[in-house]
């Protein structure tokens, strides 16, 4: 179990709000905007990170990540950290349009449609609404490195 894997919720917490302000920043302005009980547990994660090299402080007492890492069940977008059960779900949703503008000139032109294609309709419906509802509910989980 190597250092990365030590990182508490609150420090994941402080590590993506240094992500996210993207510029230097201080400890009691990561205490406020990390929504964490107060300055020591801040200074706590602060220096955890400092340790696990991700994150350096400046000469004016400041800190900045250093580097950016992958957590598991997420990927980054920019600042932006996304569930991968999110993108399945657009994958899928995105499937769903092609298949009703397919469907759609069917039924507009009253022509048959195969059973299949009902079936694949229903089954990408469920895909991407379950894919969807997991990746809204897994913010709610507990983020590992």
């Amino acid at each position: 179990m190597g250092a990365k894997d030590e990182l508490t919720t609150t420090g994941i917490q402080t590590y993506l709000y240094l992500i996210k302000a993207g510029k230097p920043v201080g400890p009691r302005e990561v205490m406020r905007e990390a929504k964490l009980t107060s300055p020591s547990v801040a200074y706590r994660n602060l220096q955890k990170l400092i340790d696990m090299k991700l994150v350096y402080k400046d000469n004016y007492g400041n800190y900045c990540v250093k580097e950016k890492i992958g957590i598991k069940g997420y990927f980054w977008i920019g600042k932006k950290l996304v569930p991968r059960f999110v993108i399945f779900g657009l994958i899928f949703s995105i499937a769903l349009i092609i298949e009703v503008a397919i469907l759609v000139p069917h039924l507009l032109l009253e022509s048959t449609v195969e059973n299949s294609f009902w079936l694949l309709t229903i089954l990408t419906v469920i895909s991407a609404a379950t894919f969807l509802v997991e990746g809204i509910n897994w913010k709610k989980h507990k983020l590992s490195i």
